[in-house]
C-alpha cells in the first residue's frame, strides 16, 4: 500500500512538473509564476474540501495541525519558485535537481527521527542519491548557458523546501488520514494568495495557460493526498526515495515532447533509480 501510494504520488508530480514548466515557458512572462500556482493551489483546494466528507480522518491531533502548517508553507513557497525554475532552465536538468534535493534531505532526517529501514530499504535509499544525482547531471553543453547556473541553485532551493514537507508529513498521524492534506492546501493557498495580493504581483493569466495550470492544481492535490497516506504508513527516507522518482517522468516527458536531450549519465541514472525502486518494494 505504501509503495502504490508514493508510486502514485511520484507518477502525479512529474506530470506536474512538466506542466509548470510548459506553461510559463509558453506564457512568456516569469512574473506570472505566482498567479498561476495561485490559481492551481486554490482549485486544489476545492478538490481536496470535496474529498474530505468522503474520507473523514479519524482523530486529529494539534501536533498534526502544526505539522501540517509548517508543509503547507514550505510548498507555499516552493511552488512558484519551482514553476520559474523549471521556465527558467532545461525542465532536463532541473526536474532532477529539485527530486534529488527532496530525496536527500528526508534521507537524512529520517533515520534520526526514528525510522526502520531494512535491509533491503538501506540499500535502495543508498542507490537512490547516486540515481537522482547522475540524473541530474549538467552536460558541458548545457553549462554553456549562463542562466543554467542560477537556475540550478534556485531548483536545489525548491527541492530543500519540499524535502523539508516530506520530513513534517511525516511526522503526522495515521489516524489522522488527509486531515494534513487539507490543512497544507488552505495554508499553501492563503500563502499565495495574501502574498500576491499584498506585493501586488498577481497578474492577467493568458487564457491558454488556465486549463494546464488547472490541471497542475488537481493532480498536484492528489500528490499531496497520496504522500501523505504514504507517509504516515511507511519510513520517511523510503517513501521520499519513492517519490524522489519523479524527475524521471519529467525528463521523458520534456524528451518526448520538447525533444531535450537525455545524456548516457543522467540514463545510468534511470537505470539505478528502477534498482532502487524495486529493493523498496522488496523491502
Amino acid at each position: 500500500m505504501t509503495f502504490a501510494l508514493a508510486a502514485t504520488c511520484a507518477l502525479l508530480l512529474g506530470v506536474v512538473d512538466y506542466l509548470a514548466g510548459v506553461t510559463l515557458r509558453h506564457d512568456g512572462r516569469h512574473e506570472a509564476a505566482l498567479s498561476y500556482t495561485a490559481l492551481a493551489s486554490a482549485v486544489g483546494l476545492l478538490v481536496v474540501l470535496a474529498i474530505l466528507p468522503l474520507v473523514l480522518p479519524e482523530h486529529v491531533a494539534r501536533a498534526d495541525i502544526m505539522w501540517a502548517i509548517a508543509a503547507g508553507l514550505s510548498i507555499g513557497i516552493a511552488l512558484p519558485l519551482l514553476m520559474l525554475a523549471m521556465a527558467r532552465g532545461p525542465i532536463a536538468i532541473v526536474a532532477p535537481v529539485i527530486g534529488l534535493m527532496s530525496l536527500a534531505v528526508p534521507a537524512i532526517a529520517g533515520p534520526m527521527l526514528g525510522d526502520m529501514l531494512t535491509r533491503w530499504d538501506v540499500i535502495g535509499v543508498l542507490l537512490a542519491l547516486p540515481a537522482a544525482a547522475l540524473v541530474a547531471t549538467v552536460s558541458e553543453s548545457d553549462r554553456s548557458g549562463g542562466a543554467v547556473p542560477s537556475t540550478v541553485a534556485l531548483a536545489t532551493l525548491v527541492g530543500g523546501l519540499l524535502g523539508a514537507a516530506a520530513v513534517f508529513f511525516g511526522r503526522t498521524g495515521e489516524e489522522s488520514g488527509i486531515g494534513p492534506a487539507v490543512v497544507a492546501q488552505v495554508t499553501a493557498t492563503v500563502l499565495l494568495v495574501v502574498s500576491g495580493v499584498v506585493s501586488g504581483r498577481l497578474v492577467r493569466l493568458r487564457r491558454s495557460g488556465v486549463t494546464p495550470a488547472v490541471a497542475m492544481g488537481v493532480l498536484n492535490v492528489l500528490a499531496v493526498l497520496s504522500s501523505v497516506l504514504a507517509f504516515q504508513r511507511g519510513p520517511v527516507s523510503v517513501v521520499a526515495a519513492i517519490i524522489g522518482m519523479a524527475p524521471g517522468v519529467t525528463v521523458v516527458l520534456a524528451w518526448l515532447v520538447v525533444h531535450e536531450r537525455i545524456g548516457r549519465r543522467q540514463l545510468i541514472g534511470f537505470g539505478l533509480g528502477a534498482v532502487a525502486v524495486v529493493l523498496f518494494a522488496i523491502g
